[in-house]
């Protein structure tokens, strides 16, 4: 029950993030960007980084302890969306912390389909398997 909150809680967090908050960042004040960038990933790390370990710690208990390809898919399918959020996004932020560039901002709107899909896809899996 808990694991499928998180992965609930950070389906909804992702496709805010995607539909609404990272093509906003489009139009924000290019001169406070660099401010109103670190006030978001300060505010939303507080928020997605307690999911995040969770569902991880979670997903990882139940491949240990009731194996099943479920599981194992979900599992992937995380680790998919970390190595994501480790080597594409966390990147593009840090770049985004100096202030805006429109090409960072699009290219975290496009390359964040790839968290919003395995997010979205592990929600699934919650309910068919």
């Amino acid at each position: 029950m808990l694991y499928s909150s998180i992965n609930c809680g950070l389906l909804v967090l992702i496709w805010l993030v995607q539909i609404i908050i990272y093509p906003g960042m489009h139009g924000w004040d290019k001169a406070r960007f660099a401010e109103l960038h670190g006030d978001y990933t300060r505010r939303i790390t507080c928020i997605v980084g307690p999911l995040m370990l969770g569902q991880a710690a979670l997903a990882l208990h139940r491949v240990v302890v009731a194996p099943n390809k479920t599981a194992v898919l979900q599992s992937l399918l995380i680790a998919v969306v970390w190595g994501v959020t480790i080597f594409v996004s966390v990147p593009l932020h840090r770049k985004l912390s100096a202030g805006y560039d429109g090409r960072a901002v699009t290219r975290l709107c496009t390359t964040n389909w790839l968290r919003t899909a395995g997010w979205s896809l592990v929600s699934l899996l919650d309910l068919v398997g």
